[in-house]
Formats: C-alpha cells, sequence, structure tokens
C-alpha cells in the first residue's frame, strides 16, 4: 500500500491528468443520458371496495376488511 502512494505521489502529473481525464468524461456522459424533467413514475394502488347490507362498520372491518388486507398482502 506504501508503495502505491509513494508512486502516486512521484507521478503526481499523471494522477492529477488521470482525475481531470475521468472529471471530463463523467460530465459528458452525464450530459448525455437522456433525462425527463417529470418522468412518469407508476406506483401499484390496488382499490377494493366492499359493501355489505346490514352490518356495523366496526364487524366489517374486523370480519371482512381485515381477512381480505390479509390475503392481499
Amino acid at each position: 500500500m506504501n508503495a502505491m502512494i509513494d508512486a502516486a505521489l512521484s507521478h503526481s502529473r499523471t494522477v492529477i491528468s488521470g482525475l481531470v481525464l475521468l472529471l471530463i468524461a463523467g460530465i459528458v456522459a452525464f450530459n448525455d443520458i437522456p433525462k425527463e424533467s417529470e418522468p412518469d413514475v407508476n406506483i401499484p394502488i390496488i382499490y377494493v371496495s366492499m359493501h355489505h347490507e346490514g352490518i356495523s362498520p366496526e364487524d366489517a372491518e374486523r370480519l371482512l376488511v381485515r381477512p381480505m388486507e390479509q390475503e392481499l398482502r
């Protein structure tokens, strides 16, 4: 490891030139990549509606909605 550091310090012009080359290549690549200002991202949403006559909201949640949510997970 020390040999690599000594080599980099003794060839500082080469190291700096390589760094500048990498920075320029990165800037060029970043500018060439196509980008959208507002990309269309699909968010997965499922809407399920349940209707049952004559049942209280608490019972509907306990007996219908929670088991259905567990199955859909």
